[in-house]
């Protein structure tokens, strides 16, 4: 079974690399990815190893490290990542408390075996749900504790799990800890085969993302070319159909409110070029993100696309309204939190199966608004520009909840140090 994992996923990684090629994803760290870990990194004693893949894990993987360093700090923690953007956003919030930063080793066994044997990790973690089978057994073998923490099943996940349960099952065997984010996750992990004596519900990491933000500065909304008076309507994360969406509903409200700006995150960015085309048809000027930080002007009226990545957490500061995407297009919904923290008024549509908790404590406390359609949504925000005060409200409890669910780092810290302990 293992070689036939093997010799598919290196028929795998052969067949992508035209396609990493065209996204312009090679860069000169590639070869960590082959188990060339940096001498930095190699250097370290025993550290604990977390893994997170993109910039939403990596925000969380820094919070814990420094958890982490703070109760044990004679332990060196490194952090991999997958993406670059990733690998960018735990080099500035991890630069106190990650010793080292490398990017994931392919999950082919005489890879796992080279980087097992150079890093000589005291423990393995790895944010939410980055199932890798070789590196997990490989580890097991090693007599290195795994631990899955901030742990999320979504629904769509979930199902997909459960059709090859007999194979997932034997990978979290492997597993001696699950640190998840709700009840609901943690009952979806024990049916898909996790021993129910090593799980716990600690709570989404994510929440404790307020306060000092993880040493962010709110935007300058000026530096984008938005005034003191404008009313900025930002759209997170969006999928298609949801920017079509949102620049006809903005055609209807910039008539009635001149002070509105709009700016449209997709969730994709190699999708700039077509939703750029649109907003030009609808009659509004658009302004690249890109253009604007190297100095360009936003015109008046004018739509702000953003077309690079790893800038919307920040991005969600300079808000008066915002839009969470995915949540009308039939995607599952994107992170609630990243706004939240910010003190913004929150609106997503009937689709949020990836965040259905946290969802449902944002409306539940009236920390966010539910709408159903694009006319909904055109309703919802209208009502907001008019009533600085219910987006006060909004606000206000939105940043409640995020507050009162606050301290799952430490805790799962606390859980993760336990089975250091107990290994050693």
């Amino acid at each position: 079974m293992r070689f036939l994992y093997d010799i598919f996923f290196i028929l795998f990684a052969i067949g992508y690399l035209p396609v990493m090629l065209l996204k312009g994803k090679f860069h000169r760290d590639l070869a960590q990815r082959f188990g060339f870990l940096p001498g930095g990194v190699l250097a370290l004693r025993s550290p604990l190893w977390i893994h997170a893949v993109s910039v939403g894990e990596a925000a969380v993987a820094a919070q814990l490290a420094a958890k982490i360093k703070e109760k044990a700090p004679d332990i060196p923690v490194v952090v991999s990542t997958t993406t670059v953007t990733g690998n960018e956003m735990i080099t500035r919030l991890g630069k106190d408390s990650v010793d080292g930063i490398f990017y994931y080793p392919l999950d082919i066994s005489f890879i796992v075996d080279r980087v097992i044997r150079a890093l000589r990790p005291r423990m393995y973690v790895m944010i939410e749900t980055e199932l890798w089978p070789n590196l997990i057994s490989r580890m097991e073998k090693n007599g290195i504790p795994v631990a899955l923490v901030n742990g999320r099943i979504s629904d769509s996940s979930f199902g997909n799990y459960m059709r090859i349960r007999p194979v997932i099952r034997g990978v979290l065997d492997k597993i001696g800890l699950f640190c998840t984010q709700s009840e609901q996750d943690r009952e979806r992990i024990v049916r898909m085969g996790a021993c129910a004596e090593k799980t716990a519900v600690t709570g989404s990491m994510k929440f404790d993302e307020t306060g000092g933000r993880q040493g962010e500065e709110a935007f300058d909304r000026s530096a984008i070319g938005i005034g003191k008076e404008d009313k900025v309507i930002m759209a997170g994360s969006t999928h298609f159909p949801e920017e079509h969406d949102l620049v006809d509903i903005f055609t209807e409200i910039y008539d009635e409110h001149p002070e509105a700006r709009l700016v449209i995150v997709p969730r994709h960015i190699e999708r700039c070029g077509a939703i750029k085309i649109y907003i030009e048809k609808a009659g509004f000027r658009c302004a690249l993100f890109s253009d604007i930080a190297a100095g360009g002007k936003v015109p008046d009226g004018g739509v702000i696309l953003v077309d690079t990545i790893g800038h919307l957490r920040r991005l969600y500061s300079a808000a008066d309204i915002v839009f969470v995407g995915g949540s009308i297009a039939r995607k599952g919904g994107q992170n609630p939190i990243e706004a939240a923290r910010w003190k913004k008024p929150v609106i997503f549509g009937p689709n949020m199966g990836n965040f259905r908790q946290v969802a449902e404590m944002l409306t539940g406390s009236g920390g966010a608004v539910r709408v159903e359609d694009k006319e909904h949504l055109k309703s919802v925000i209208l009502d907001l520009l008019k009533d600085g005060r219910e987006r006060g409200m909004i606000a206000e409890k939105a940043f409640g909840v995020i507050q009162s669910n606050s301290g799952a780092t430490e805790r799962t810290a606390d859980r993760v140090l336990d089975v250091l302990r107990n290994a050693g």
